[in-house]
């Protein structure tokens, strides 16, 4: 690298608030102290670095950074809620009656729903599922209503959705939301789900570190911003020395309608086979 460039424990890496004046991207790029030089994983220039990007030289290539934000803290806050005693609660009060008419609804499997740690909640027609940091700590609890509605728990942080009994052998699926999880399941898949199609990246990251995964299958919503989140979850995964393939269904509009439009495990290993792993 040039004398003039700075060395590699010199980079500022951009964020939100500081993006880079290259892609607009506020992850995965650096910029000198001084600003003068920027490292862009997106816009290529002649100038490849051998660690990944392209050197871009120029005074203007980072914004001056913005004033730093005010946090309000509360001088009294609320306390951790004990997701997972809620949880016991809520999963002794629902009956296999109950499990059947939501596996019905949905058209998935009780068993698969169980294995979510699905449980009705003390709303009417209203289930929750447990959303899972990356070892495997319920931080909070999304609910979904019998309509299809959706909110979580006042106070939940955004999750996996991680269920009993992954195999450990073979790709890991990962898709969105609770019920394509389900669905994936029943097909004998390994699977975890994701909040939304953007959400939680780092965490799918550390699971697939701790599980000593290197085969991961994003299966993404058919629609544009389900492919572009996909998109980009692969691009953090790749970063990550992880080899991930990105597919999308072939009937309906996500995994679980996927499944009811007739998919079969022969069916989504063809579309696994058939898809490259993910090169941006």
């Amino acid at each position: 690298m040039p004398a003039a460039c700075a060395t590699k424990t010199e980079w500022v890496r951009v964020t939100r608030q500081r993006p880079c004046a290259l892609c607009g991207k506020g992850d995965w790029c650096g910029y000198s102290p001084d600003g003068t030089v920027a490292v862009c994983m997106r816009v290529k220039s002649d100038r490849p670095v051998r660690n990944g990007g392209w050197l871009h030289r120029t005074a203007t290539a980072m914004p001056p950074p913005r004033p730093p934000c005010r946090v309000y803290v509360p001088a009294h806050p609320e306390p951790e809620q004990d997701w997972r005693a809620l949880l016991e609660r809520w999963t002794g009060r629902t009956a296999p009656a109950d499990f059947a008419r939501l596996a019905h609804l949905l058209g998935v499997s009780a068993a698969s729903l169980r294995r979510l740690g699905a449980a009705l909640s003390d709303r009417p027609g209203t289930w929750a599922f447990p959303m899972c940091d990356a070892k495997r700590r319920v931080i909070g609890i999304r609910l979904r209503a019998e309509d299809g509605r959706k909110w979580a728990v006042a106070g939940s942080h955004n999750g996996l959705f991680w269920p009993d009994g992954l195999a450990g052998i073979g790709p890991l699926l990962v898709c969105e939301g609770p019920t394509d999880t389900a669905a994936l399941l029943d097909l004998g898949y390994d699977a975890i789900g994701r909040p939304s199609c953007t959400g939680v990246v780092d965490l799918v990251i550390q699971v697939v570190r701790a599980q000593r995964r290197r085969d991961v299958v994003i299966v993404a919503d058919a629609d544009g911003p389900g492919i572009e989140g996909a998109n980009r979850l692969a691009e953090a995964l790749t970063a990550a020395n992880r080899r991930p393939k990105v597919i999308r269904p072939l009937k309906g509009k996500d995994a679980r309608a996927w499944v009811q439009a007739g998919a079969t495990p022969a069916v989504v290993d063809c579309a696994i086979a058939n898809a490259q792993h993910w090169r941006g």
